[in-house]
């Protein structure tokens, strides 16, 4: 399991709060309730909630398929010295996986073209741009992950654990 949450780029941490609980509990709704932010959500429950970041990746809207860059899932829990947050935070999951498909295939038609000289080198192009854009999309997908959580942890002032 531990493989697939690196490879789908999935960050889970804890987080501790100097505010009690049903102070944070505002204070999340009241994160929802702003408009100016790159984030909205929802609680889901008493003590867990949902966020995720308002940029779309994914234009079509076609039914059970996540169009926004990244998505946090929050469980507000009482520890010790006052409540704590288990955050979970993934990027849309097409991000990681376009590129390893990407580099896979673009290092089979890179191969292809190298090996095979009556090819005429056509496959050499697609397979190298198909490349970058697999070194590129992979750390975009953490850049946004990064950002949903970052702007989560700043505005509820929340402090790794």
């Amino acid at each position: 399991m531990d493989v697939i949450q690196r490879i789908l780029n999935i960050e889970e941490g804890s987080y501790s709060s100097s505010l009690n609980e049903e102070s944070l509990k505002r204070k999340i709704e009241n994160l929802f309730e702003q408009t100016t932010l790159r984030l909205a959500g929802k609680l889901t429950s008493e003590n867990e909630f949902t966020a995720y970041d308002k940029l779309v990746i994914i234009g079509w809207n076609m039914p059970y398929l996540r169009r926004k860059s990244a998505y946090l899932k929050g469980k507000i829990t009482q520890g010790q010295n006052g409540p704590l947050i288990k955050l979970k935070v993934n990027p849309n999951s097409i991000l990681p996986i376009f590129s390893i498909l990407a580099i896979l295939s673009g290092v089979i038609f890179t191969l292809i073209a190298l090996s095979n000289t009556q090819v005429d080198k056509f496959f050499l192009i697609p397979g190298l741009v198909l490349i970058a854009l697999g070194i590129v999309y992979y750390p975009v997908s953490t850049l946004l992950r990064n950002r949903l959580r970052n702007e989560m942890v700043n505005y509820l002032d929340l402090n790794k654990i």
